[in-house]
């Protein structure tokens, strides 16, 4: 398994982004929508803290959860990148930004250490949550990877908005669109 995310660091990376997840999963209904209660998680994170979706509503803040394929990917470090930039337009809209993918918290932390990644990064290594998500991607030689989208959950528990990269809905994660996208719905609930 590991071996396999190893290979996409490299090149292999594109298929996540190009046609296998489009291909793979054409005509997939979400399993979480837009309208529905977003489902609950508790996952370790980078920092050796534990993020739970309930203390973040608790407090009163939006979520935003990304779902990324792999550390160190070309477009998942521009997608990192990106979110981090904007962070603090972000904090300004009360709003926690958190990147999940079924990386482990020391790949995390690689990564994070790398790029200047400061917001929270979640292993979801079983790959559950991206499931219940409907992120879950399953390609076959390289394994099970968390699919690019983007769930936008306000303070009461609901998905207001959901972009999915596969169906056209989620703007280029190699420009600032995407963010921008994010950035609108926030200031529309």
């Amino acid at each position: 398994e590991a071996s396999r995310r190893g290979a996409l660091a490299g090149g292999a990376a594109v298929l996540l982004s190009a046609a296998a997840p489009r291909s793979a999963l054409a005509g997939k209904a979400p399993v979480v929508d837009v309208g529905d209660s977003a489902p609950g998680f508790d996952l370790p994170a980078v920092g050796g803290s534990t993020v739970s979706l309930q203390s973040l509503l608790d407090a009163g803040k939006t979520v935003v959860l990304y779902y990324y394929n792999q550390d160190g990917s070309p477009g998942c470090s521009l997608e990192a990148q990106r979110f981090q930039q904007a962070l603090p337009d972000f904090e300004a809209s009360n709003a926690a930004v958190l990147g999940v993918s079924m990386d482990s918290i020391e790949s995390h932390e690689g990564f994070c250490s790398e790029k200047g990644i400061t917001f929270p990064l979640l292993s979801d290594e079983s790959g559950e949550i991206s499931k219940a998500y409907g992120a879950e991607l399953s390609i076959p030689v390289f394994g099970k990877f968390s699919d690019r989208q983007t769930f936008l959950i306000d303070s009461t528990g609901v998905v207001r908005a959901h972009w999915l990269e596969r169906d056209g809905s989620m703007a280029s994660v190699k420009t600032p669109e995407h963010v921008n996208q994010i950035l609108a719905a926030i200031k529309e609930l």
